[in-house]
């Protein structure tokens, strides 16, 4: 059973910067904040020893990992249906091929009439085929593997436009509790973490694309680690080369990133689900739509947005697409966050607006 956490509704956001750190023996003890944030993002930048993290991660390490990342609250929860509306003017920056080629995806749609729906909120799901694992644009997608207050977990992830640029696409989106507050906590930071892209763990070569060890810099919003606030539980990091010396993005390709476009949209979402019926071997696509907004989690962002999900523990930061083909990613608009204990066939997203483009940027207004 997914282990069940009582989150209450965060209130406001707070803008100071949390400095309690976990400083594990990967670490150096000259972790530093950075000097300054944009408000309302907060990062972290740590010295870390990657042959000391690719030796951690054992076989058995990460078999043994847990899963149960994804959120659960006590229900029922308190929404109301989904409106076309949006806080601020869009932004998006687009996707790209493992060769650096602008993603060939269609514009951004316009919002479609919102539809009525009651829970359970329509999906479709699938595993992904194997044949598909090492193709663009299916490769931008994997798990990440960290320690959290000494103890291991997995997450999902999807590789987004780096604040470094085109040049350098070594950025990976996530939730902000597969990066710091693991648990119950307020103000940790990860240690360990690694991002392993088109895994696969059905076949011989599970790892094709390699293994991309965490740079030590990442970066969320104070609302999150501050507070615990879901309606932004949204984070980045970036990762070193792999170890054949190729930069992430030249492998994979990357997503497109989007923001502050409508609450009512079709998505597309990815993710490593390994609680049951799951095993986390495999990467799940579920197709669903926006169905509602939680109005009742509270926090100082936009009422996160629920579609029909199935996703398990495990699946937590794997990315919401809209504009997703078998041609290019389209653009990550949401992440697998949180769930209801009463709701297990529902997934929620904080609403990515102007706040969500500053992470990605690592406290930079663009990038």
């Amino acid at each position: 059973m997914m282990r069940k956490r009582l989150l209450l509704g965060a209130g406001a956001s707070a803008l100071g910067l949390a400095t309690m750190l976990v400083v594990p023996a990967t670490m150096s003890t000259a972790a530093t904040m950075p000097a300054a944030a944009a408000p309302g993002a907060v990062g972290v930048k740590v010295h870390v020893n990657k042959a000391a993290i690719l030796a951690y991660w054992t076989s058995a390490r990460r078999a043994a990992a847990k899963n149960d990342d994804v959120l659960t609250i006590a229900g029922p929860p308190k929404t109301e249906s989904i409106r076309s509306v949006h806080p601020g003017k869009a932004g998006s920056v687009p996707g790209g091929s493992p060769s650096g080629a602008t993603a060939s995806v269609p514009a951004i749609h316009s919002p479609r009439t919102p539809d009525a729906f009651s829970y359970p909120y329509p999906y479709d799901s699938w595993t992904v085929p194997n044949g598909d694992y090492t193709k663009y644009p299916w490769k931008v997608n994997g798990k990440v593997y960290f320690t959290n207050d000494g103890a291991d977990y997995v997450c999902s992830g999807t590789v987004v436009p780096s604040a470094a640029g085109t040049s350098n696409e070594d950025e990976v989106w996530t939730a902000g509790h597969c990066l710091s507050n693991t648990e119950s906590l307020t103000g940790v930071w990860d240690s360990s973490l690694e991002f392993v892209p088109s895994y696969n763990g059905t076949v011989k070569k599970q790892k094709p694309d390699g293994v991309f060890v965490w740079t030590g810099a990442a970066e969320t919003t104070s609302a999150w680690l501050d507070n615990r606030d879901l309606s932004e539980d949204e984070a980045a990091f970036t990762v070193d080369t792999n170890g054949s010396g190729h930069i992430l993005g030249n492998v994979t390709g990357w997503a497109g990133f989007a923001w502050n476009y409508s609450t009512d949209e079709q998505f597309v979402a990815f993710g490593y689900p390994a609680e049951s019926p799951y095993n986390g071997e495999t990467l799940i696509t579920d197709l669903g739509a926006s169905a509602v907004l939680d109005t009742g989690v509270g926090g100082a962002g936009s009422p996160p947005i629920g579609i029909g999900n199935p996703m398990t523990g495990g699946s937590s930061g794997g990315g919401w697409m809209m504009g997703w083909t078998d041609k290019g990613t389209g653009y990550v608009d949401g992440h697998n966050d949180y769930k209801y204990d009463d709701q297990p066939l529902a997934m929620y997203s904080p609403y990515q607006d102007t706040l969500s483009n500053t992470v990605r940027c690592f406290g930079a207004t663009s990038c």
